[in-house]
């Protein structure tokens, strides 16, 4: 929207409390639990080129979705159940998209992967109110 003082454009909801802030944690969180589940705890196997490109392209579906269901939201109330629900569907969608399950059925990975997210979003969750109180 055009402010009254310059006539230039705000974007006031790309700002940290905007959309770009919950989409750097949804696909951080996206892309550590795809990295995580999908090397099934081989360290060696998930230092791969490989492996971080797929993760990576999880992470950015992962953050695309998100963003397209916090765009229709309203933003300015936020809780733990919310953040936990948006960060398992993106990542599940994102792992889907990402590359084939890699044992089955179908789904199980995602949802594992989906699982991981929810916990990562947990622990940002309590991070930053733990942050907040110091």
């Amino acid at each position: 929207m055009p402010s009254a003082k310059s006539g230039t454009v705000e974007f006031a909801d790309l700002r940290a409390s905007g959309l770009v802030r919950p989409a750097a944690e949804k696909f951080a969180g996206a892309w550590l639990a795809c990295f995580l589940v999908m090397t099934r705890s081989d360290v060696l196997r998930a230092l791969s080129l490989e492996h971080v490109l797929r993760a990576s392209i999880c992470g950015t579906v992962g953050a695309v979705v998100a963003v397209a269901l916090l765009a229709q939201m309203d933003r300015t109330t936020n809780s733990l159940a919310r953040q936990v629900t948006i960060s398992s569907i993106a990542t599940f969608a994102g792992d889907i998209f990402a590359h084939p399950s890699h044992f089955p059925p179908q789904w199980a990975e995602p949802l594992v992967t989906a699982t991981v997210s929810a916990c990562i979003a947990i622990a940002l969750w309590y991070t930053k109110r733990w942050a907040r109180n110091l």
